[in-house]
């Protein structure tokens, strides 16, 4: 049986892209072959030994890893009958395609009755291709290189765009006051040689007290310059910090 690591599991709103404000199971895996400077999950980066289960009404719950995928699928099973209602399994890190056999299979044990959601860094394609028969919504993130402090990624995102455009996706670009413009243009350029109607969702970089790291010019800047290209464009911000919730 596979096993993996994660970081923890809850549920919670969605507070980014497509399917902002809907209450989801979020699977937070440990593990991400990626440091941006400006990662707002630091604790997921790395796997540990424990992970952390939060249920409404009942104080945190600590296990064990590695888990495996059958232990994951019961423990998923159990939040979405007693957390219900709950609109989607949102699978999410880290990076979730760095654990993609695990995860393909606690869903092949699981079944589950509400769509899957995957949340990615659009990095590894072998790894996702794996995963795709199994979950509906694919939420991608293009990584800018004068924001992430990695460098230029632009073919691996590509190669992702082409294997996920088969289901319900939508990319996710981070900007703050780092962005330059012509990375807003390589990579609205990008997504429109896939489908210029491809929902893309502008999202400022955001602090944990809710402060965007970009000034409205700037951001109007970037909008202009992707919807050159682009006929689906919507600034979002992080939702759940506004909220101050998880």
């Amino acid at each position: 049986m596979k096993v993996g690591y994660l970081s923890e599991i809850f549920v919670s709103f969605q507070g980014e892209g497509a399917h902002v404000g809907r209450r989801h199971l979020f699977v937070r895996t440990a593990g991400c072959n990626l440091r941006c400077r400006y990662c707002d999950t630091p604790d997921s980066l790395q796997r540990t030994n424990t992970y952390t289960a939060l249920r409404s009404a009942r104080p945190p719950e600590v296990g064990s890893n590695p888990i495996s995928a059958a232990e994951l699928a019961g423990l998923i099973t159990s939040m979405l009958e007693h957390e219900a209602p709950i609109d989607a399994i949102a699978l999410t890190g880290g990076e979730p395609l760095a654990q993609s056999d695990f995860l393909v299979a606690t869903l092949e044990c699981g079944r589950f009755p509400v769509p899957v959601l995957l949340e990615t860094n659009g990095l590894l394609p072998e790894q996702l291709r794996k995963i795709l028969p199994l979950v509906t919504i694919v939420s991608m993130d293009i990584k800018l290189p004068s924001n992430t402090g990695e460098g230029p990624l632009w073919e691996e995102h590509a190669q992702c765009l082409q294997l996920a455009r088969i289901k319900d996706l939508y990319v996710k670009i981070l900007v703050d006051r780092h962005t330059l413009h012509e990375d807003i243009e390589q990579a609205s350029s990008l997504v429109a040689a896939f489908d210029p109607t491809l929902p893309v969702f502008m999202q400022p970089i955001t602090a944990a007290s809710g402060q965007a790291s970009i000034d409205l010019d700037r951001l109007t800047q970037f909008y202009c310059i992707a919807r050159r290209l682009l006929s689906s464009v919507r600034v979002l911000p992080q939702t759940h910090k506004l909220l101050g919730i998880h």
